[in-house]
């Protein structure tokens, strides 16, 4: 690496720590538990990850079943809190490192791909799904980063037949694949562009046998501990559980979750097409809002307000990042047809495999499951602006400062909404215990996600649908915009009080009434929604 690139790769660092450090706070939130609880198991006994019960759908079941991710995340979070603690700012610290060797391996990446690898590497900082993915201790950053070091080293192997960086490049598919189940998707995309640069079989073929191997062992391993082989056991969950809508919804929710992720599409748009394709993306843009009204009409997508008027501000979001998010694809496809090589071949198969599984194939569209293809959707942006002749050696165009500036601050919008939503758990949880906990015989409490990890750990118990245990003078908590809670029997329960947190004014990533659903579309077809948000609200019952 030359000295420029070097002071590049400080610069971008810089960068990456300055965008998430003020988020190291953030109180655990959705899935964050799944992978704390795991962790503090593996601090006890590390070879038996998921020998524990946990109840997170309502009912008490083994950790095996409940969780749909390998383990390697949680060993990570569990050697972090080995050295500095299980409290929020230290396991968030502890993932800052993920998050800044995706940003430069997406710059190493990059200079294999095109003539501007900081900005490529920019981009990616810049992205809200990027942002909001790493204030997280989920899987999703740690499997990017051992993705992108993977292709580094392959492509770098290749060209210069160097046996010890191809299997080190399938050491990192193996940890992508062990960190979450996706990564496997390496393994055919290494494939494919070895057998495009036209290097000979017999020097990369058998290195992409280790994973497979690696993975099979975890196969027959976690059959052996927990009857049941949890790889296979992932593939069934993904592909036979189903929230948020049909096919035409799916796409929908697909396109506008890579808009909205990838703001950089719509903000770099007068830059990366003429006007021609420009007119194009209008007139794509009103056929989605008349298609969007259309499908709200027939219940299909949540554009209708309660008095059944149409909710024009969520309409023109959906359709503005859904043309944005179709935007990718063009991109992909016309960087294919106008270089013919191997790299575009990989980005194309990158983009449009990570958008098919998404949308076609797993349970749930959301923000973690676009985040992969985001360093390929950066550096087609940057290769179609160099195309374009608008990033030129050695020019300095500083008119591209302004769509990175606003999708940077998108992003910290977004990311701070986020941030203040899982802060409401945690206080909604204190504030409960505080009220209800001195004259209630127990606290019990339905719901899950950071709100259980708070509850917890304050000493109440999470409400089994299957044996209620509910004694005289219980207090009973039900979040309403949370999961898995089920209907209390009214013979045994009264209505308390009722706690409510306003937390934000105007940005949401998770609120069902609002169709905004950054972790998974069956709360909306949007990652984030611009529109007055209501009160978290919390229904405190007590026991007869």
């Amino acid at each position: 690496m030359d000295r420029r690139q070097g002071v590049s790769a400080l610069v971008l660092a810089a960068i990456t720590l300055a965008c998430l450090l003020p988020f190291a706070g953030k109180a655990f939130h959705m899935d964050d538990p799944l992978f704390i609880w795991t962790a503090r198991q593996i601090s006890v006994d590390p070879l038996d990850f998921y020998g524990f019960k946990v109840n997170w759908e309502g009912t008490l079941a083994p950790m095996s079943l409940v969780t749909q991710n390998p383990p390697l995340a949680a060993y990570y979070l569990a050697l972090v809190a080995l050295l500095a603690g299980w409290s929020e700012v230290a396991l968030h610290a502890g993932f800052l490192m993920p998050a800044v060797a995706v940003v430069l391996g997406t710059h190493r990446l990059a200079r294999h791909f095109c003539a501007h690898p900081f900005w490529a590497a920019l981009g990616v900082v810049a992205a809200p799904v990027f942002v909001v993915s790493s204030t997280s201790v989920m899987c999703d950053t740690m499997m990017l980063a051992f993705w992108v070091w993977a292709l580094v080293f392959w492509i770098e192997g290749l060209q210069r037949d160097s046996r010890r960086q191809l299997v080190l490049s399938v050491l990192f598919v193996a940890a992508a694949s062990l960190t979450k189940y996706f990564g496997v998707a390496l393994v055919p995309l290494l494939l494919v562009y070895a057998w495009l640069e036209e290097r000979p079989a017999r020097a990369w073929a058998p290195c992409l046998l280790l994973p497979v191997a690696i993975l099979g062992a975890y196969q027959w391993w976690t059959y052996d501990l927990y009857g049941r082989g949890l790889l296979w056991n992932a593939v069934a969950y993904a592909t036979q559980l189903q929230v948020g809508g049909e096919l035409p919804s799916k796409l929908l929710s697909t396109f506008a979750f890579t808009g909205g992720g990838m703001a950089l599409l719509l903000f770099a748009a007068p830059w990366l097409w003429d006007v021609k394709r420009l007119a194009i993306g209008v007139a794509g843009f009103l056929a989605i809002v008349g298609l969007a009204v259309t499908m709200g009409k027939v219940g299909i997508v949540p554009v209708m307000d309660a008095a059944g008027g149409v909710r024009w501000s969520f309409v023109l979001q959906l359709s503005l990042w859904v043309v944005a998010g179709a935007s990718a694809v063009v991109l992909a496809a016309a960087d294919w047809r106008q270089r013919k090589g191997s790299a575009s071949v990989l980005l194309f198969l990158w983009v449009a495999g990570t958008l098919l599984f998404t949308g076609l194939v797993n349970w749930a569209v959301s923000g973690r499951n676009i985040l992969p293809m985001l360093p390929a959707v950066s550096l087609l942006i940057v290769r179609r602006l160099e195309a374009c002749g608008i990033l030129q050696e050695g020019a300095r165009p500083k008119l591209l400062y302004l769509p990175v500036a606003l999708s940077v601050a998108l992003a910290m919008l977004v990311a701070q909404a986020d941030y203040r939503l899982a802060a409401a758990a945690r206080e909604a949880a204190q504030e409960i215990k505080a009220r209800a906990g001195s004259s209630a015989k127990a606290l019990k409490f339905e719901g899950h996600w950071g709100f259980q990890y708070y509850m917890e750990a304050l000493g109440a118990t999470a409400l089994d649908e299957r044996d209620l245990r509910l004694a005289p003078n219980d207090a009973v908590v039900v979040p309403l915009e949370n999961s898995y809670f089920f209907p209390l029997p009214a013979q045994i329960v009264e209505p308390w009080f009722t706690h409510e947190i306003a937390w934000s004014r105007w940005l949401s990533t998770m609120d069902g009434s609002l169709g905004a659903g950054y972790y998974a579309d069956g709360w909306g077809p949007l990652p984030f929604v611009f529109a007055r948000v209501p009160r978290e609200q919390y229904a405190v019952y007590r026991v007869r």
